[in-house]
């Protein structure tokens, strides 16, 4: 589900017929080849081909190649522009051939950044109207595109909220890990935040797409995903059994939401009080879990033991414990915590609760036992220190 990044170019307008129009003009007479290489823009033509022969699912498969055509093909309007005006003229007439045919396609949100691309590249700045030639281009044509293009941003950012509510919470990653639609969003913002300039021009100048949707800025749109995730994330724990395995995954999805803010620019955005307040929620998350998961084997240290049956003498405290223990240590071997700083935090904690609690017990119950009866505390704070590796095995 990764967005594709487009690396930035500049701007520039719109040929009234097709794809054989964007070679029609390699007829000036100026420095060079002023035949375009068929190979920069191969996926391209072809996606166009396919589009209009109504071959959707066949254009659908060359998105990928599509983006880097794209990004070669500014490069070379920037390296030719000033001497070979007609090949530069042709390749701008292909990519305003290609948005065109974008437009009658559904376009999902991971294909935001190949129109955000398109329109920073048809820009009229860049596109510099005083090279077309007036049978080649319509004007009203490259207006009708560019609102197209527009168009289908809002459309795209709208379905990525939708998505991210419906459909996210449906698959949840084993051993409470970061969630693939954490990882997504929070990438997508960032791609968002790198295409500012781009979005500023199209959510500020246009009132028609907006109703009552807080659509109006970047920084809305923003602050909407970040909520829509937290929502996400919120109901996306229901799918585990645990409620210790429930929290252990909200703590590693939060944190990695807060690292992603106060590692970028968002964090002038959403503000400091923002990250205080999910840390906290990270800390709470925490010690429930810690609470949840190891609160029964500490439990076992303060149960009675007696006679089962007047018979049968039940297991000792420590053996009790150091059953447990191994249960649950056992069912958190897959459990993972990506970040090392966060990993050490909650092996920590672990470590607090469980030792410092047996410690206590063994001096106050286990001097006059022989060790091999039980877990040492440097035993048990090795076998701690190994966890939220995630191992498969």
């Amino acid at each position: 589900m990764a967005a594709s990044p487009i690396s930035s170019g500049e701007s520039f307008m719109f040929p009234t017929s097709a794809v054989e129009s964007s070679t029609s003009a390699s007829g000036s007479s100026n420095v060079g080849s002023e035949e375009i290489d068929p190979n920069t823009c191969k996926n391209i033509t072809e996606m166009i081909i396919n589009i209009r022969g109504g071959h959707h699912m066949a254009a659908a498969s060359q998105w990928h190649m599509a983006q880097r055509e794209i990004d070669a093909m500014v490069k070379e309007i920037h390296s030719k522009a000033g001497r070979q005006h007609a090949l530069v003229w042709s390749y701008k007439l292909r990519l305003l051939a290609f948005a065109d045919e974008i437009t009658k396609l559904q376009l999902s949100p991971d294909k935001l950044f190949v129109v955000l691309r398109l329109l920073k590249v048809l820009n009229p700045d860049f596109f510099l109207v005083s090279q077309c030639r007036p049978e080649e281009f319509s004007v009203a044509k490259y207006d009708d595109t560019l609102q197209k293009l527009r168009m289908a941003v809002y459309h795209m950012l709208r379905e990525l909220k939708i998505l991210i509510q419906t459909r996210a919470s449906r698959r949840v990653p084993p051993g409470g890990g970061i969630h693939e639609v954490t990882r997504y969003v929070m990438n997508y913002i960032r791609l968002l935040l790198h295409h500012k300039t781009t979005l500023g021009l199209i959510l500020g100048n246009d009132d028609r797409n907006k109703d009552n949707e807080r659509m109006d800025s970047l920084d809305h749109i923003v602050q909407d995903l970040i909520i829509c995730l937290e929502s996400m994330l919120n109901k996306a724990p229901e799918a585990y059994e645990s409620q210790g395995l429930q929290c252990f995954f909200l703590m590693n999805n939060l944190h990695f939401v807060v690292k992603q803010v106060e590692g970028s620019e968002l964090i002038s955005l959403l503000g400091q009080s923002w990250v205080q307040v999910h840390r906290e929620f990270i800390e709470q998350y925490l010690k429930t879990y810690v609470d949840l998961s190891w609160g029964p084997a500490i439990s076992c240290l303060s149960a009675r033991t007696g006679m089962l049956g007047g018979c049968f003498s039940q297991p000792s405290s420590t053996v009790r414990f150091s059953l447990q223990f191994d249960s649950t240590y056992y069912n958190q071997e897959c459990w993972k915590v990506e970040d090392p700083q966060l990993r050490e935090k909650v092996r920590r904690a672990v470590c607090d609760k469980v030792i410092l609690a047996y410690q206590a017990h063994l001096d106050k119950y286990m001097k006059a036992k022989r060790k091999h009866e039980w877990y040492t505390p440097e035993l048990l704070k090795a076998q701690l220190m190994k966890l939220f590796e995630g191992r498969t095995e």
